[in-house]
């Protein structure tokens, strides 16, 4: 089941196309990485998708309703916004209690939240919280009324390395139990914690898949030989139709492009032997998702 379908959703303002015939898809219970550079319309979809701004054509399936003819699913989604606000003379529980009242919560879904989001020992006042803390606060007000889906708009920016990681380990703690949904432009996020991936630029979508697909499909078929006389070997080896291209890598190692993956494993080994050199490594190179970020905006 998708809980989120766009089609051929778009919005322009004026001449610009912020989010342009974006067909998308998101399956249900999966962490989704939308992902582009700054001003590629990730945040005008999120917008889109919370009914915050009327697509100016195409439509959105949002966990089952058409969001040009309803709202109703709005209640089953949790939102943080990229900067979110608060009430900084509040503590955590009573921020959280104000929003129970609203949103007629049991107040014991104050203490749940707290626990998932490590804040329920925290008796300070907000005002004086590290940016990490309040966005693991602001998780836990999206997460106060047990929503189905939960959408974060650039969850880890502006975070130091503690602040990201204490956010993505609570984005894999939820793995499985919610769908998230979140934007970014820093890779190694989502390469560490999606199971899908959209890349977005100037408002079309360029690709969506897994990232295992992704690797997969982008390989540079690309091997790192390590070896006592790499000189030697690299002599040897461009001797060969199958290698596209050889270059030394640090003090004894070579990568090779070729041109067929199956022929490489049976001849360079033989050749190694035959020269009488020492094996140190020999590895196929998978493509980072930043690799394949560059090479597909560009």
């Amino acid at each position: 089941m998708n809980v989120i379908e766009t089609y051929n959703l778009s919005k322009y303002f004026k001449e610009k196309k912020a989010v342009d015939n974006l067909n998308l898809q998101v399956e249900e219970g999966i962490v989704f990485g939308y992902l582009g550079p700054n001003g590629a319309g990730k945040t005008t979809t999120i917008r889109l998708l919370l009914n915050l701004v009327r697509p100016t054509r195409g439509s959105a399936i949002v966990l089952g309703e058409d969001i040009t003819k309803s709202k109703n699913y709005l209640r089953k989604i949790g939102f943080l916004p990229d900067v979110p606000n608060f009430y900084n003379y509040f503590t955590p529980r009573e921020y959280l209690e104000f929003f129970a009242d609203i949103l007629n919560v049991d107040k014991k879904r104050i203490d749940e939240v707290l626990e998932i989001v490590d804040l329920k020992r925290e008796k300070r006042r907000i005002g004086t919280f590290s940016r990490g803390m309040k966005q693991r606060l602001g998780i836990a007000q999206a997460l106060i009324h047990n929503p189905s889906l939960l959408i974060l708009d650039e969850p880890t920016s502006a975070l130091d390395p503690q602040g990201r990681k204490e956010i993505l380990d609570l984005i894999l703690s939820l793995k499985g139990e919610k769908t998230i949904f979140f934007s970014t432009h820093i890779l190694a996020d989502v390469e560490r914690v999606c199971d899908r991936v959209g890349i977005l630029k100037e408002g079309k979508l360029l690709l969506n898949d897994t990232i295992d697909n992704l690797k997969k499909k982008y390989s540079r078929r690309t091997l790192y030989i390590e070896v006592d006389n790499p000189q030697k070997l690299f002599i040897k080896l461009k001797e060969f139709p199958w290698v596209e291209s050889l270059s030394l890598s640090n003090k004894n190692g070579i990568l090779v492009k070729i041109k067929d993956m199956s022929l490489p494993q049976r001849e360079i080994p033989r050749i190694i032997f035959q020269e009488d050199l020492f094996l140190f490594k020999f590895e196929f190179l998978e493509p980072s998702l930043e690799d394949i970020f560059l090479e597909v905006v560009s």
